[in-house]
């Protein structure tokens, strides 16, 4: 392809951090530009319905830019904004969430609050790679490559401290690797000062808004816990049973019986019972065990519910665990029970259209759905509106600062009937 070289005015931030400009109607992405800039372009990729170019030259910058503190800024591919001032970055990503609900979902989403905590030092949790010569760092930009990472700003400090210290060994994954096995890719979790590592240790250990947790070190958990703890004051904490009813009355039959700590003997009722879908391992069924007397979990990897199993053991909420698909789920006898609150954290593809169906006609009042995806969860609120249910809040989570991504949590409630 010849040299395509454009000057070109940056519109807009896309949901991956990068710049969006126009060019004869055709979007053209290009990393590391600001809303309001003008840019010299080059295109590197041209597709029918868009193009991605690499940035030449700022011809005139936005008052927004900055210095990048980490001198890896534009190899490493973990961070896309630490070009931007933070707090330019959470409106560019603010006005991204509007636009993709107005675009996707249809309705206008308001002025969106969004929740942040520190721009830097507040990633949990991160991959670690080995580098060909057995240095530990990240993959490169737009590459399978890895570069190796002496310190990154925004992980934690124990974790810096960790990728600090072994990066200053002639080769730290040589001896790392006798210790988690042949694993050029793993996951490190760290908090105050312990550190989890995939393949020396099974579980890692989390402490959230003053409950304790564990889950598999190599599964997913949350990777700013900061944020996490607001999200769940502010989604979690407003959540109250409706009262003690017909649920309340089966869980008294099923202690006095001496049935298993589980809810298998609750039936369709009113009041007191909760559902986590996409449970993984209980974290929001612990905060929601303080709430009602009944929950029901449904997770289909093994491994995410025995943890959950070991995270609610204590809890003096019944709770029964589903180990199925949600689409399985759905067609069982328990899909037709009453719930209180539906609380939903589906991976970033969104609910599947069986479960909208299902959810459009399930037996709930409330219904929390948390997304790390806004362009998904606009098509699935879509739906879900056309199904009965309205809109109360929706407020954005800034989990990952220094990337375009962003999550959200809408509180849906029924309309009267």
């Amino acid at each position: 392809m010849a040299s395509d070289i454009q000057a070109l005015r940056v519109e807009k931030l896309s949901s991956h951090g990068e710049g969006i400009a126009f060019s004869n109607g055709k979007a053209i992405f290009i990393p590391y530009t600001i809303p309001e800039e003008t840019v010299s372009v080059e295109v590197v990729e041209d597709h029918s319905s868009f193009s991605r170019a690499r940035l030449l030259k700022v011809e005139e910058a936005s008052p927004h830019r900055v210095e990048a503190p980490c001198p890896l800024f534009g190899i490493c591919g973990g961070c896309a904004l630490q070009h931007i001032e933070y707090s330019a970055q959470k409106s560019f990503k603010q006005r991204a969430a509007q636009e993709a609900f107005a675009r996707i979902g249809g309705f206008d989403a308001g002025e969106l609050p969004i929740v942040a905590g520190e721009p830097y030092g507040y990633r949990n949790r991160t991959q670690v790679h080995a580098t060909k010569d057995g240095a530990l760092g990240f993959t490169q930009a737009n590459s399978r490559d890895v570069v190796k990472t002496p310190r990154c700003p925004t992980l934690v400090p124990v974790l810096n401290r960790w990728l600090s210290s072994e990066n200053r060994k002639a080769n730290p994954y040589r001896a790392l690797s006798a210790l988690i096995g042949d694993r050029p890719r793993f996951t490190a979790f760290g908090q105050d000062e312990h550190i989890y590592i995939e393949g020396r240790d099974a579980y890692a250990r989390a402490a959230v808004a003053g409950k304790d947790f564990q889950f598999p070190t190599g599964h997913f958990f949350q990777s700013n816990l900061g944020v996490l703890e607001m999200l769940i004051e502010r989604e979690l904490g407003p959540i109250r049973a409706a009262g003690r009813g017909e649920i309340g009355n089966e869980i008294d039959k099923i202690s006095e019986a001496g049935r298993p700590h589980e809810a298998d003997g609750i039936a369709s009722g009113h009041g007191n019972y909760a559902l986590d879908l996409y449970s993984g391992a209980g974290l929001f069924s612990l905060f929601l065990a303080d709430r009602f007397e009944a929950i029901e979990c449904v997770e289909s990897e093994a491994a995410s519910v025995e943890a959950a199993r070991m995270n609610l053991r204590g809890s003096s909420a019944r709770i029964h665990f589903s180990d199925i698909p949600v689409e399985r789920w759905i067609r069982t006898p328990r899909a037709t029970y009453r719930f209180d609150t539906i609380v939903t954290d589906p991976p970033r593809t969104g609910l599947s259209p069986d479960v909208r169906s299902w959810l459009g006609s399930a037996k709930a009042d409330t219904l929390v759905y948390v997304s790390c995806d806004h362009a998904s969860l606009a098509r699935d609120l879509k739906e879900l509106k056309n199904r009965g249910w309205s809109i109360e809040t929706i407020a954005l989570y800034d989990f990952y600062p220094q990337t375009g991504r962003l999550e959200a949590v809408a509180r849906l409630v029924r309309d009267a009937q």
